[in-house]
């Protein structure tokens, strides 16, 4: 015990270091994505880089006499960005098609100029759905993000270089409607919400 000011300090790890914390890792996570129209599920081998959502929360000033506050207002999901491998071969035809299919899907490139440029309309056109899982060491599901509506909001093919010898790669940004999660670790009480508490 360290001492500050006539106040003892504990200096340990505390419940960190208790048997049964589990360190959630940056490498222990797998992402799918259940593709438009019924189409194939993207599995989680074609994802090399991908990032849990980010919420933002707008906020907004009250002001009365000389003075101000803040409280919250919308709240709005921020894109997230995924690198998938591009690779090619007949035993990940599908899913490298399913990848570019989806693509196609928002925006059909693959006619030129002198096709029809194809946009899909409706949801059910374009729009897949992103499940984001967290693993313990032993393939538990620690927290699960579940990414509705998503669609690929931009796309880069990324540079090619005769220098590298990295894996060519495709980036992604999606952009989605609405997020579900889920920890069975965790037990959500609500908050402090409810009719005038």
């Amino acid at each position: 015990m360290a001492n500050y000011g006539g106040k003892a300090c504990n200096m340990g790890m505390g419940k960190l270091a208790s048997p049964t914390t589990i360190f959630k890792r940056k490498f222990r996570w797998g992402l799918t994505i259940q593709m438009p129209c019924s189409g194939p599920t993207l599995e989680e081998y074609m994802v090399k880089v991908a990032a849990r959502p980010n919420l933002s929360i707008e906020e907004t000033e009250i002001n009365m006499k000389h003075g101000k506050m803040y409280i919250p207002g919308k709240a709005s999901w921020e894109t997230i960005t995924v690198t998938f491998y591009d690779i090619a071969g007949s035993e990940v035809a599908s899913q490298i098609t399913a990848l570019y299919s989806w693509i196609i899907s928002v925006f059909d490139f693959t006619t030129g100029l002198q096709g029809n440029l194809c946009m899909g309309d409706m949801y059910k056109n374009y729009a897949g759905i992103v499940t984001l899982q967290m693993y313990s060491g032993c393939g538990d599901v620690l927290e699960k993000w579940v990414l509705k509506d998503a669609w690929p909001q931009a796309v880069n093919w990324n540079d090619l270089d005769y220098s590298s010898s990295e894996e060519a790669t495709i980036e992604m940004t999606l952009r989605y409607a609405n997020v579900e999660y889920s920890s069975p670790c965790m037990e959500f009480s609500g908050g402090c919400c409810g009719p005038c508490k």
